[in-house]
């Protein structure tokens, strides 16, 4: 936005130049047969109304506007925006009477008649039409680039609702599934296991990730392949032999970045709906990764509320959406489906 409203200034500015230094031609006095520079009179006069425009554009546009007629002083505004009309006219219209050509047409016959007044009148139009032009075009300009400045601030404030938005929605982490992990870290040191050393690790493997990685806007999909593969490591502390976890990646996971955590909800969804205590079940996880795209595919089978500490209010599915929205906008596709008891989430990411 900043850098339209430098443009739309300079193409202002650069139009204001074109009509000041050409306009003179067309409606500046002078005699149409000859060359307009054989005229002392139009040259003094084009010189001087060249120099005094464009100081009034600047002088109006950067001071009297913003200083004076947006402090409401309408009333001094005026005057000094007639007061500098009235010595731009007196200025062009002395030096007109004190042209020797005009003074010797003056005293012609020919003085008295339409043609002739019009050449020497103190409001004359051509110059007056220019002065007001160049008064408009700099209060435009300054109306033009308060809009740009005012869409600039609101873009601001936008972007920094979005980003305490994203930061709230990475922050919110489901405790469940700490808790369910320490509780089963702390059941493998009752019974001595050596398991319980290495799920110590991945938990805090995990803790990292969370707390540095999730700062991050983007993260290499190999970090998130890892921290996804140490999460699945975690959950299988506290399930059976009957639940099978199928993980699979395909691709140059090295080159491709995503936003941290983004795939976690969706396998904790899996995880949470997905295994049973009596029942065997499966949950598959494929990340697909080519030129233009990340393609995530989850699927599970659906046991509901069959973990009591597993109830949720699907908030994470919720939270993980609206992050799509704000870091991905137009260049994602979710597809969440249920059907015979098969929970799916289709992801594609367009990198």
């Amino acid at each position: 936005m900043k850098e339209r409203n430098i443009t739309a200034q300079f193409l202002l500015t650069i139009v204001t130049l074109a009509l000041v230094l050409l306009l003179p031609f067309m409606l500046f006095p002078y005699n149409r047969n000859t060359s307009p520079f054989e005229s002392q009179r139009f040259v003094s006069s084009y010189l001087f109304s060249s120099i005094f425009l464009l100081a009034f554009y600047f002088v109006n546009r950067w001071h009297f506007i913003p200083k004076i007629l947006a402090s409401k002083k309408i009333t001094l505004y005026t005057a000094i925006v007639a007061s500098c009309l009235f010595i731009y006219l007196g200025v062009i219209y002395y030096i007109g009477i004190t042209d020797t050509q005009i003074q010797e047409i003056l005293k012609s016959p020919y003085a008295k008649t339409p043609y002739y007044t019009l050449q020497v009148r103190f409001f004359s139009p051509g110059p007056m039409s220019l002065y007001l032009l160049v008064v408009v075009i700099s209060t435009g300009s300054l109306i033009i680039g308060q809009w740009f400045t005012a869409e600039e601030k609101q873009e601001a404030i936008s972007r920094q609702q979005l980003q305490t938005e994203l930061s709230l929605l990475k922050s919110q982490v489901n405790p469940h599934f700490l808790f369910n992990i320490l509780n089963s870290i702390y059941s493998l040191t009752l019974a001595n296991s050596e398991r319980a050393s290495g799920a110590v690790l991945k938990l805090s493997r995990i803790m990292r990730y969370t707390l540095e990685e999730s700062k991050n806007d983007v993260v290499t999909l190999s970090h998130e392949i890892e921290f996804i593969n140490s999460y699945i490591d975690l959950q299988k502390v506290r399930l059976t032999d009957k639940v099978k976890v199928i993980f699979e990646t395909k691709g140059d996971v090295e080159k491709v970045q995503v936003a941290p955590l983004l795939f976690i909800p969706f396998i904790e969804n899996a995880f949470k709906y997905g295994v049973s205590t009596h029942k065997e079940s499966v949950i598959t996880i494929h990340i697909t990764v080519n030129e233009k795209q990340v393609d995530f595919y989850c699927e599970n089978d659906v046991f509901p509320y069959s973990l009591p500490e597993q109830q949720g209010t699907g908030t994470g599915l919720t939270n993980t959406k609206r992050k799509l929205e704000l870091l991905y906008p137009n260049k994602y596709a979710l597809d969440i489906s249920e059907a015979h008891q098969t929970f799916t989430v289709r992801l594609t990411l367009n990198i």
